[in-house]
């Protein structure tokens, strides 16, 4: 669908034309900014339904945070050769961002529009599948519990907090995964039916999506895909095309069983293993995970 929107504007040819392209890739930049102004001032990087950080008057300011992503220079980048890749970007945060504000419907869907441009935000349902639920509990909870300090701690050990919430209280587990992934298929099904109304035939799926399973194209990219690629005789080519996209696949889950305490932190480490592990790597994926880790800036820094 961004064939239309593209078509949409004047001529890149004409001086209205280039700013025209300017102004909506810094709209992009902007609008996404902004949704990582509200991830940081939502409070999910450090307190969750069974997790309180101790580290929580160490968390970087919304400002701040923003202005990370607005001024970093893979952003910019990013910005002067206005790949498509910025509108996935936008609609990955925004998921991320309404993940924190426990809206299921709309977290799912914006999550399906940067899966439907791109097929690597896949694999950040289930992470962010398990945010969501985690602020979905905390909100029935009543938004805040009350924290316990761990017995165990010794006088120089940091402590730890644990925010007790009633279980009862709780939403299904099942009812809301089943809830999530409907929205996120519907959605998905939506989008591909509007495409095929748009377009004459089916085969923007192969052309679109069958292009990074498949990497035909072995031009130097940032990404580690294309060297190995270019070693490898044909004949082993299929096998380690599977493996490659199987290690991919054997991170998000893990993530989610080692930070179910944290949702936002695993959230945040599998938009890093996409950004290193893609297929077609870029800059503008680059600085959009250095962005985001800023919001978990406060467990990286020293005691």
């Amino acid at each position: 669908m961004l064939l239309p929107l593209f078509s949409l504007l004047p001529s890149p040819l004409t001086w209205f034309g280039r700013l025209a392209s300017i102004l909506l890739y810094t709209g992009l930049d902007s609008l996404t900014a902004d949704c990582l102004h509200q991830i940081a001032e939502s409070g999910a990087a450090c307190t969750s339904r069974s997790f309180r950080s101790p580290r929580k008057d160490r968390t970087w300011k919304s400002i701040s945070v923003a202005a990370v992503y607005l001024f970093n220079p893979f952003t910019l980048l990013a910005c002067l050769g206005r790949p498509s890749s910025v509108f996935t970007t936008l609609f990955t945060v925004l998921s991320i961002s309404h993940a924190c504000q426990a809206r299921i419907v709309t977290a799912a869907f914006a999550l399906a529009m940067a899966s439907y441009i791109s097929l690597h935000p896949l694999l950040l349902l289930p992470p962010i599948g398990m945010l969501c639920y985690d602020q979905l509990c905390l909100q029935a909870a009543g938004g805040s519990g009350q924290a316990a300090t761990d017995n165990h701690s010794t006088e120089n050990a940091p402590t730890t907090r644990k925010v007790a919430t009633d279980q009862r209280t709780q939403p299904k587990a099942l009812a809301f995964a089943a809830k999530i992934l409907g929205t996120f298929v519907a959605a998905l099904a939506f989008l591909f039916t509007l495409s095929r109304l748009i377009l004459p035939s089916w085969n923007f799926i192969p052309s679109v999506y069958m292009t990074p399973l498949t990497l035909p194209d072995l031009t130097p990219n940032p990404g580690l895909w294309w060297y190995f690629f270019i070693e490898m005789f044909d004949a082993f080519r299929e096998f380690f095309l599977g493996v490659f996209w199987l290690h991919m696949l054997s991170y998000s889950v893990p993530f989610c069983l080692r930070f179910q305490k944290q949702p936002l932190a695993a959230v945040m480490l599998m938009i890093g293993v996409i950004a290193i592990f893609e297929p077609y790597a870029n800059a503008g994926d680059a600085g959009a995970w250095l962005s985001c880790v800023c919001s978990i800036g406060h467990v990286f820094e020293g005691t």
